[in-house]
């Protein structure tokens, strides 16, 4: 059992790295929130692959409302980046 944990471990983190340094262009970050860079964003990468593999989904549009919700996290990211190169 702590195989199948260390394995989806290792499997998620690869995979939070390779999605923030491919489709981001920025590190995690793993210092800024503790829960978050240790339980929700390897969570969240497995939830992704469930969905995109087996189209899973923990309730109904759980998948368009996280979009939603990383789509605007990422705009409001890339105004306050912009206003701070001007």
């Amino acid at each position: 059992m702590i195989g199948v944990v260390v394995a989806a471990q290792l499997f998620c983190y690869t995979g939070l790295f390779i999605g923030h340094g491919v489709f981001e262009k920025r590190a995690p970050a793993l210092l800024d929130n503790f829960i978050q860079a240790y339980l929700t964003g390897p969570f969240f990468v497995l939830l992704e692959v469930l969905q995109m593999t087996f189209g899973y989904e923990p309730y109904s549009s759980f998948n368009d409302s996280v979009k939603a919700k990383v789509d605007a996290n990422i705009a409001k990211w890339k105004e306050e980046k912009h206003k701070k190169n001007f």
